[in-house]
């Protein structure tokens, strides 16, 4: 009887290092031909051209394995995070929210190229009070990945902002300059991205999940390196999901313009509330999206300010639940005729999401931000 249970466990561990490693494999591939003088085609290459040095750079450990040496990286890269949140000088509950938020979310952290992503997302954050450093490295972040330009709405309402903008601007152009000078077709992943349809984990899709349970099943696609739902109505939710981002990010904007005096601590709660807003909105919600929310929320609890605690559980339990649905939940819901328990889970933690969401634009109105900070 041990032994069918040990191998009933090293079964189950070796099939969730499968999901866990899938976008490894293709990583791999996708190095050999950036250090071949290319940027990588094909539907799953959707990444800005600084992605291309991150995702080639394990080849410099060429005596280890590839998904061995990304690993290293990516723990460097979260020990970086944690450092930045340490000698921040400021308050501890961050690193501990980080710590704390990356055992629940999982292994994915570390298997995805979302963490370097974040790392500069942090340090971006963590150097406010520098309005240049700051918009350099938001700019550095959107070639990484474009998420980390909403950064720019925590700006300040004065001359800093132009300080901010113009770093973002000549960190982006010296990208793109670099870029052209390596290779042609960096704009590439602009077509991949507007291709992209209604990935299942999406918020937007939560009803079409909870249906099939009931028997009302659409059909499930591959596609674009996600599975999708491809049935009725998939392209007129593109386009709510769209409109959404559009409108939820316009209101935050002009809650935070109308916010009262600008500090590092409401500009991280602006940058958190309009990430939250693009994740939930988005047709797209890939379990390795919460690192995002995790190392945004690790910044905002740097620094003074009012009470987050309720805004940091709802980010925790939906990392936790993040987890269970993917890898553990992940072959139960990715079928066409679903497990129960995966898609409830998802259910749960993307109503988790919403809840975060709603809390964060809250706390950026002007009535909010002048309580007596705690």
């Amino acid at each position: 009887m041990s032994r069918a249970a040990t191998l009933l466990f090293a079964a189950s561990a070796l099939r969730l290092l499968h999901h866990l490693s899938s976008d490894m494999r293709v990583y791999a591939p996708w190095s050999k031909v950036i250090a071949g003088g290319a940027f990588p085609t094909g539907q799953r290459w959707q990444y800005p051209p600084l992605a291309a040095p991150v995702i080639a750079a394990p080849r410099l450990l060429g005596f280890l394995p590839y998904p061995v040496a990304f690993l290293l990286l990516a723990l460097l890269a979260d020990a970086l995070v944690l450092a930045l949140l340490l000698r921040s000088g400021r308050r501890r509950a961050g690193a501990w929210f980080w710590v704390a938020g990356l055992f629940a979310l999982g292994g994915i952290a570390y298997f995805r190229y979302d963490l370097f992503v974040t790392a500069v997302a942090v340090a971006a954050l963590l150097a406010l009070p520098r309005q240049r450093v700051f918009g350099a490295l938001a700019g550095a972040g959107a070639m990484l990945k474009i998420w980390p330009a909403l950064l720019l709405l925590a700006v300040p309402r004065d001359r800093r902002a132009l300080r901010a903008v113009a770093g973002f601007a000549a960190a982006v152009l010296a990208v793109v300059a670099g870029a052209a000078l390596f290779a042609p077709g960096q704009a590439g992943f602009l077509e991949q991205q507007g291709g992209r349809g209604m990935e299942i984990e999406a918020v937007a899709v939560t009803p079409w999940q909870l249906a099939r349970l009931f028997g009302h099943l659409t059909p499930l696609v591959h596609r674009y390196g996600c599975v999708q739902f491809a049935g009725r109505h998939m392209d007129a939710v593109a386009l709510a999901c769209q409109a959404a981002t559009a409108g939820g990010l316009a209101l935050v904007a002009l809650l935070a313009w109308r916010r009262g005096p600008w500090t590092p601590a409401a500009a991280c709660d602006t940058a958190l509330a309009a990430v939250l807003v693009a994740v939930v909105t988005s047709r797209v919600l890939s379990p390795q999206y919460l690192v995002w929310l995790i190392g945004l929320g690790a910044a905002a609890l740097a620094f003074p300010g009012r009470r987050r605690a309720p805004l940091a559980v709802l980010l925790l339990a939906a990392a936790l639940l993040t987890q269970l649905v993917f890898p553990i939940g992940w072959d139960g819901l990715r079928r066409h005729d679903p497990d129960p328990l995966p898609v409830l889970v998802l259910t749960a933690r993307n109503l988790l999401l919403l809840a975060a969401t709603a809390l964060a634009v809250l706390r950026l109105r002007p009535s909010a931000a002048g309580s007596t900070p705690r």
